[in-house]
C-alpha cells in the first residue's frame, strides 16, 4: 500500500523523517500500520487483554458492572491458553497462521522457563558475558558478547548446561517472547504460509526488510544501560535452547529486534487515557514519525492497527510528528522527561519559543525517542 500525502526523506540534523509532500488538512488519516511485526502482553494482563484486537476489558471506558477478564477462550493441548472479547476475534484468531503458532510456541517457553532452576553463582559470575573490564563499551565489545554467545549456542550440550541454571527472570521471558512472535512472522512469511499487508514506508513488500531499515540504538542503548547486554544474551541463548527446530534457524532475528526495540516500539495502553500500559509492540513504519512539544500528527490504536491522523493543518514540506511525552507539562518537565530516558535536551521549535534567550539551535522536531523504560531497559514511546 502506498501514502501519496507523505515522504520519507534524510533530515538536515542526521537520521529520517517523514514530511508532507502537499497541503494536507486536519483531521486527515496520512498513514497507518495494520499490526505489529513484533509484540508483547504482559503476564499480569493476559486475561484481560484480547489476544486478537487487544481490547482491555478493565479498560475505564466500560462499564463498572462488566466482567474485568474475558471469558471466551481457546485452549489447544500443545498452546497456551489467550482469551478474546469476542466470538468474532476468536474467530479471526483461529482463522490464522500467526496467533494459533505464536501461541504454540508461547507454551513451549513457559514450559522450559519452569525447567530452569536457580543458579547461586549467578549475581558473581555469568559465562555468557565477556570477560574483562567493562568501564568502556564500544562495538566491538558488544560484538565480540554475542560472538561467545554464538560459540556457546553452537554446542547443544554446553547450551543445555548453561540454560539448566540461568533462572530466566519474568522480564526476561517477556522478551523471548516479543522476539519469538517476531520469529514467527519471519518464518510464515518465508513459506508463504499467509499473506501480508504490508503499510510499508520504504516501498518493500517484506515485513523483515523494514524493520532491519530501522536505526539500530545498540551501543547507545548498551552504553546508557550496560546490564542490558547481559538480558539479550540471555534471551538469546534461551530461545535457541527452547525453540523447536525450524524455528531455530531465525533465533538470529533476536540482535536485530533488540538492537531496534529501544525508540521504535510503542506501548500498548488502554486507550487515550493512558492509565495502563498493557505490552508492547513495534509497527515498523510508524518509527519514522519524529517528536515535537507542538505536534501536527495524532496516534490512535484501533484493534491491531496504528493510525495516524493530522492534527492540525499541514504545509507542504512539513515535517509530519508525534509527541511522545505529555505535552501539557512545562518546558523543563517536558525536557527533564525526554532527558530521563534518552538525554538529550529537546530543541522542536516550541521548546525554542519557551526559552528565547538560548541560542537558536538547529530547526527540527526530532530529539530522541521518548520511552518508558522497563526492568530490562525495553524502552517504549506511549
Amino acid at each position: 500500500m502506498t501514502w501519496p500525502l507523505i515522504d520519507l526523506r534524510t533530515t538536515p540534523h542526521g537520521g529520517r523523517s517523514l514530511f508532507a509532500v502537499q497541503p494536507i488538512a486536519q483531521g486527515t488519516n496520512i498513514f497507518a500500520c495494520e499490526a505489529p511485526f513484533a509484540h508483547v502482553i504482559y503476564k499480569d494482563y493476559r486475561r484481560e487483554v484480547c489476544a486478537q484486537c487487544f481490547a482491555y476489558a478493565a479498560s475505564t471506558s466500560r462499564s463498572i458492572d462488566d466482567s474485568r477478564t474475558w471469558s471466551i477462550r481457546s485452549c489447544r493441548a500443545t498452546a497456551e491458553t489467550v482469551w478474546f472479547c469476542t466470538d468474532e476475534c476468536k474467530v479471526t484468531w483461529e482463522s490464522g497462521v500467526i496467533g494459533p503458532l505464536t501461541a504454540d510456541v508461547n507454551a513451549l517457553l513457559g514450559k522450559a522457563k519452569i525447567a530452569t532452576r536457580r543458579n547461586s553463582a549467578r549475581d558473581d559470575y555469568d559465562p555468557i558475558l565477556p570477560n574483562g573490564p567493562t568501564a568502556q563499551i564500544t562495538q566491538d565489545y558488544i560484538d565480540k558478547a554475542w560472538a561467545d554467545v554464538e560459540d556457546l549456542v553452537s554446542s547443544r550440550a554446553r547450551l543445555s548446561a548453561y540454560c539448566s541454571t540461568m533462572n530466566l527472570e519474568d522480564m526476561e521471558l517477556e522478551i523471548s517472547r516479543s522476539v519469538a512472535s517476531a520469529i514467527v512472522q519471519r518464518y510464515v512469511f518465508d513459506h508463504r504460509l499467509a499473506s501480508f499487508a504490508v503499510s510499508s514506508i520504504i516501498s518493500t513488500s517484506d515485513p523483515w526488510a523494514e524493520i532491519l531499515d530501522l536505526q539500530s540504538s545498540e551501543l547507545s542503548n548498551v552504553s546508557v544501560r550496560p546490564y542490558i547486554l547481559a538480558a539479550h544474551l540471555r534471551v538469546y541463548a534461551f530461545l535457541c535452547h527452547s525453540l523447536p527446530k525450524h524455528l531455530r534457524l531465525y533465533v538470529p532475528t533476536a540482535r536485530y529486534i533488540l538492537a531496534r526495540d529501544t525508540g521504535n516500539a510503542f506501548g500498548i495502553w488502554d486507550g487515550d487515557s493512558r492509565d495502563e500500559m498493557l505490552g508492547w509492540g513495534l509497527w515498523a513504519g510508524a518509527s519514522y514519525f519524529n517528536h515535537s512539544c507542538y505536534p501536527n500528527v495524532k496516534k490512535t490504536r484501533v484493534g491491531r492497527t496504528m493510525h495516524f491522523t493530522t492534527s492540525r493543518s499541514v504545509e507542504i514540506g512539513e515535517e509530519l510528528c508525534i509527541s511522545y511525552i505529555d505535552t501539557n507539562q512545562t518546558i523543563t518537565q517536558r525536557r527533564q522527561d525526554l532527558e530521563d530516558s534518552w538525554f538529550f535536551k529537546c530543541r522542536c521549535q516550541r521548546c525554542q519559543s519557551e526559552e528565547p534567550d538560548e541560542a537558536p539551535p538547529y530547526r527540527c522536531a526530532f530529539l530522541q525517542r521518548r520511552s518508558q523504560v522497563l526492568d530490562v531497559g525495553v524502552c517504549v514511546r506511549t
